[in-house]
């Protein structure tokens, strides 16, 4: 059996509890996360690069993340991104880019990665 850490088990149940309040962007994003930490144990950085190019390429840009999330992260408490969220930081927003559908729209190696993929 798996042990998960505080964060992720909060992920996971929060993918449960809110499944169908989430709107289906974040709903599918949480999915190949969740697919993640249930098939790979101990993923390395390869694992998380991989999933990482896969959520950029599901993102596209920052528009759909705009149009679910706002730029104040409205949906932080119920999203399970929100549980990755650093103590004292209420919502993850473009500016502030905490949680990792923004991570991965804003930082530029997930960029890059993406890029020389498609290249």
């Amino acid at each position: 059996m798996t042990h998960y850490g505080l964060q992720t088990s909060d992920f996971l149940e929060r993918m449960e509890k809110f499944e169908q309040e989430l709107p289906p962007l974040l709903l599918e994003l949480s999915q190949v996360v969740r697919q993640m930490i249930e098939e790979i144990e101990r993923p390395q950085l390869e694992d998380v690069q991989k999933m990482q190019e896969e959520l950029l390429k599901m993102l596209g840009d920052s528009e759909q993340l705009i149009a679910v999330c706002g730029t104040e992260g409205k949906l932080c408490v119920q999203c399970p991104f929100g549980a990755y969220l650093p103590t004292g930081f209420p919502f993850a927003s473009p500016e502030q880019p905490l949680c990792l559908p923004w991570i991965v729209l804003t930082q530029p190696i997930s960029k890059q990665q993406a890029e020389n993929q498609q290249n």
